[in-house]
């Protein structure tokens, strides 16, 4: 240990997010950005915190519905739960943005895919990305690629602001008082 409390060989960063989180906050935060299904040793190792915290943390979260669970081969593999996920995403969209503002980001995304149509002649981005199979640069099949991701991205994104915009009223509404 050093004399500000970290290990000598632990990063400053880590020290510093070990002392302003909690342990069951890094966890959440690691399990909550996983792309892919992970053990309880994986996330425990990107949140510094012991193995068996890190399952206690991770079985807490399955029971709060924002982590789901599946037994593999490999052990219990942690994921965020979809249906958590995008409510959580619909209800940050909701509370920062106005009707107005949710139909402007739409339709801003809803040009961005009508471009992407445009520019390679495609239909869905699982089409552009089979175009990368053409005789085309090494450049301009990873620009493709990337462009195939951001499409994806955007249509996700689209179908939440759908949701937001579509349900805006029950989504803002408030239950009036009680006498």
């Amino acid at each position: 240990m050093t004399g500000s409390g970290e290990q000598a060989d632990e990063p400053g960063y880590v020290s510093r997010w070990k002392e302003a989180t909690t342990g069951f906050d890094r966890v959440r935060s690691v399990a909550s950005s996983l792309e892919e299904p992970r053990t309880a040793g994986w996330i425990a190792d990107e949140a510094y915190v012991s193995e068996p915290t890190a399952r206690d943390h991770l079985e807490r979260l399955v029971d709060l519905g924002v982590l789901v669970v599946d037994e593999t081969g490999r052990g219990k593999m942690y994921y965020p739960d979809p249906v958590y996920t995008r409510l959580t995403a619909i209800q940050e969209l909701v509370a920062e943005n106005s009707e107005t503002e949710l139909t402007e980001q739409a339709t801003a995304i809803q040009a961005d895919i009508e471009a992407w149509k445009t520019d390679y002649a495609v239909e869905t981005p699982r089409a552009l990305r089979a175009s990368v199979t053409e005789d085309i640069a090494v450049a301009e099949a990873q620009e493709r690629l990337r462009a195939a991701a951001d499409w994806e991205s955007a249509r996700y994104q689209l179908s939440l602001l759908r949701d937001a915009i579509d349900h805006y009223d029950s989504y803002t509404a408030r239950p009036s008082a009680s006498v």
